[in-house]
């Protein structure tokens, strides 16, 4: 399985609700057509402390694929034209950043498996 993991900062003058609003919404139901897509999640940072203290990132995203050929493909995709074309009404584009990773499972549903030989 491979990973693309998505980081970023909301855009200037957007609330935290409304990045996360417009992030599970909007901007997600034009993700979710991207073709290749295993699985998609969004991990919102809260405000644990309530202080409204800024925080380096405001979110992140994962999105799985079964395989790199099937990641390369997606890239190539007019749906994923459009996901960044909308990336401006979310992120401060300035902050965001991505990493591809191969994941390696070690626990499942509480379960080690990751290291068993």
């Amino acid at each position: 399985m491979y990973k693309m993991i998505f980081g970023a900062k909301r855009r200037p003058g957007m609330s935290r609700e409304d990045f996360g609003r417009y992030w599970t919404t909007t901007h997600a139901a034009k993700a979710v057509k991207v073709p290749g897509i295993q699985r998609y999640v969004i991990n919102l940072a809260p405000d644990l402390s309530g202080s409204g203290r800024e925080l380096p990132y405001d979110g992140f995203a994962e999105v799985w694929f079964e395989s790199e050929e099937a990641m390369k493909a997606s890239g190539r995709s007019p749906e994923i034209r459009v996901v960044l074309a909308d990336e401006p009404n979310l992120f401060d584009i300035s902050t965001r950043f991505s990493v591809i990773v191969k994941e390696h499972l070690m626990v499942d549903d509480g379960e080690v498996v990751g290291l068993k030989p």
